[in-house]
């Protein structure tokens, strides 16, 4: 038996489960956001009830993207409709961002495929002979400041407002989206007033900040693979294209074991809530890369693909390329 037919034993869908899970985050997420809008002006109580609904709102978004892939409930229609749902939680219109994250799941890996890919990445042949202003863009795009303090604030804020593909998949499901968003800060105002808005703000930016991590290292660690067909394969692209996060069984309960994403992109029909199970009995079918919370944290120097090296490297690199061009023998 190889992994992928190992994986098939783990898609059974749990209506049960299911349910608990998506009330019991609801139910979290209501009573941090509204206890940190009641103690608005307390601040050592709000920043930690804030910082909770943020994480809430994590949770929220990782059981919509178990029902992106229809594999959160057994019915593809109750997937669709609770992804719709809490859309306005997740920030993300559920249609149009299923539509753009099947394509990453498709294309993972695939150098020649990179539109599908969340995070922009060049290779360093790429940067080298870029423009000058298109270097100086990317350099911007992959600084930590762009990726971890202002992108996904302004990412889930507003740019999914308007999501790619979104005319292709429907625009009346994105205006329905953006309505429903309008109508929950809208009633968060008139509840609360600006103190209530200050706080669905602060949730969001935690949210997202929190959240952007996940994709970024699951995809940029220094020895991922990124190839070109027709050596490239979906399954060589899904294992080791995608690492595992080892930040510890509370990261696993806030994300919704999310951490296990190289199983998740062999096969996403797995629920989240089987996971877990699936990477611990895998054995020896399984070889993962893992990564803890301080490799993590070191993948931000990570900002080019080596074709050559097939790995990860820093800027340095296309600089040391153009050295080795100039410094080489005539023929």
């Amino acid at each position: 038996m190889n992994i992928r037919q190992f994986t098939r034993g783990y898609t059974a869908k749990h209506d049960r489960r299911a349910w608990g899970e998506l009330l019991g985050t609801l139910l979290a997420y209501g009573v941090s956001i509204g206890l940190a809008i009641l103690y608005a002006q307390t601040w050592w109580l709000v920043v930690p009830l804030t910082v909770l609904a943020g994480l809430m709102g994590v949770r929220v978004y990782m059981i919509q993207h178990d029902c992106m892939h229809r594999a959160f409930f057994s019915s593809r229609r109750l997937n669709d409709a609770v992804g719709e749902v809490i859309s306005p939680i997740s920030l993300s219109p559920y249609v149009a961002t299923r539509y753009n994250h099947n394509l990453h799941h498709a294309h993972v890996g695939d150098l020649d495929h990179r539109e599908a890919f969340e995070i922009d990445i060049m290779t360093v042949e790429e940067y080298r002979n870029a423009p000058l202003a298109r270097r100086l863009w990317y350099r911007f795009y992959r600084s930590p400041f762009t990726l971890l303090l202002v992108g996904p604030f302004v990412l889930y804020l507003i740019l999914r407002r308007f999501p790619r593909n979104g005319i292709k998949t429907g625009v009346q499901w994105v205006i329905l989206h953006d309505a429903m968003v309008a109508g929950y800060f809208a009633g968060i105002f008139l509840v609360a007033g600006w103190a209530g808005i200050m706080v669905l703000l602060g949730s969001i930016y935690v949210g997202a900040t929190f959240g952007a991590v996940i994709p970024y290292v699951v995809h940029n660690f220094e020895q991922v693979y990124w190839g070109r067909r027709p050596e490239y394969t979906f399954e060589k692209g899904a294992l080791e294209g995608t690492s595992v996060l080892r930040f510890g069984a509370l990261f696993d309960l806030l994300t919704l074991n999310i951490a296990y994403h190289d199983l998740h992109h062999l096969n996403a029909n797995i629920p989240c809530y089987n996971l877990k199970r699936c990477f611990a009995e895998a054995g020896d079918l399984l070889a993962s890369y893992e990564i803890g919370f301080r490799e993590a944290m070191a993948c931000y120097r990570w900002k080019l693909y080596d074709e050559r090296a097939q790995r990860m490297v820093g800027f340095a690199a296309a600089r040391d390329r153009v050295g080795e061009m100039v410094n080489a023998p005539a023929e």
